[in-house]
């Protein structure tokens, strides 16, 4: 059986459709999928489901709902694989997932390796892992259930992780002097979250070096723009060093030599980080090495 949380939630076994269509039993299948091998309590599910109005009938529904889950979930396969895969635990319920089922431990699998590859200095294998990684994910998030307060942290949570794991690999790419390949994806991102420094502080260093300081310039203004406009703050002061180096011309921006590629990557974890479209709450302390840590 093959689950995927990566995009709209589907679960098929021998090419079989098993994706339930009824709004509460797709949450709760989101519920323990993004949990899976782990438990689900009882509180958790009725928080979910109903939030702070839970009806009197509550734990019996999810019952229920588990009962008819099990069913939708028995397969055709062997005995040993599916006949205890939704259970009963410790006041809750796990949904077994076996290795290679369930397209979220893949990813993040793959993430892992990543950013194992980019601690070692490992660039190229880095990126290309975490790009294996992204392009799990089909369509624009995941899990198209209805949701609750606890998917709702748990899709928050994810797509934090996702668009971090993104300025890793683009840092790298950077990095290995990949500027131009980069421009169409940093805009679309950019366009995307137009509030993100770190984003368009890397489509601001790729444009320059792709000759194109007055893009460069105008992406630094429209960041400033959309800052002051929507959130009531301003660039902090990462920023405006990489637009003084920017202006001036300076040559620590252009892309390193093989020897600097060599360098240790102890920089990555310093840039500013924040849920997306929330303020600045500081400015990070970039010493002096403004390109390095955008990925010079």
């Amino acid at each position: 059986m093959q689950f995927s949380v990566l995009g709209p939630m589907c679960v098929t076994e021998n090419g079989e459709d098993r994706t339930p269509s009824a709004p509460k039993h797709r949450q709760m299948l989101a519920l323990l999928l993004m949990n899976a091998n782990h438990v689900v309590s009882m509180a958790q599910f009725v928080e979910e489901l109903w939030e702070y109005s839970p009806p009197p009938s509550a734990v019996a529904a999810v019952h229920t709902y588990v009962m008819q889950l099990r069913r939708l979930l028995q397969g055709t396969g062997p005995a040993t694989a599916t006949a205890c895969r939704l259970v009963t635990r410790d006041q809750g319920y796990v949904l077994h997932v076996q290795d290679g089922e369930l397209d979220l431990h893949a990813y993040e699998r793959q993430v892992r390796a990543g950013r194992a590859a980019l601690d070692a200095g490992n660039l190229e294998a880095g990126a290309r892992q975490i790009r294996t990684a992204h392009a799990l994910w089909s369509g624009q998030g995941p899990v198209d259930a209805p949701a609750g307060p606890l998917l709702r942290a748990a899709l928050a949570a994810m797509e934090r992780d996702r668009l971090e794991t993104i300025v890793q690999r683009v840092r790298a790419e950077l990095r290995l002097g990949r500027h131009h390949q980069l421009l169409a994806e940093l805009c679309a991102l950019v366009h995307q979250d137009p509030a993100n420094e770190q984003l368009t502080g890397q489509l601001m260093l790729a444009l320059y070096r792709s000759g194109r300081q007055a893009d460069a310039l105008a992406a630094f203004h429209r960041l400033r723009r959309t800052l002051r406009e929507e959130l009531g703050t301003s660039p902090g002061r990462d920023i405006h060093r990489l637009i003084t180096d920017i202006l001036a011309g300076h040559p620590r921006l252009e892309p390193p030599t093989e020897g600097e590629l060599r360098l240790s990557l102890d920089a990555v974890d310093r840039l500013p980080r924040r849920p997306v479209g929330q303020p600045r709450t500081g400015t990070a302390d970039w010493s002096g090495a403004t390109p390095v840590l955008l990925g010079a």
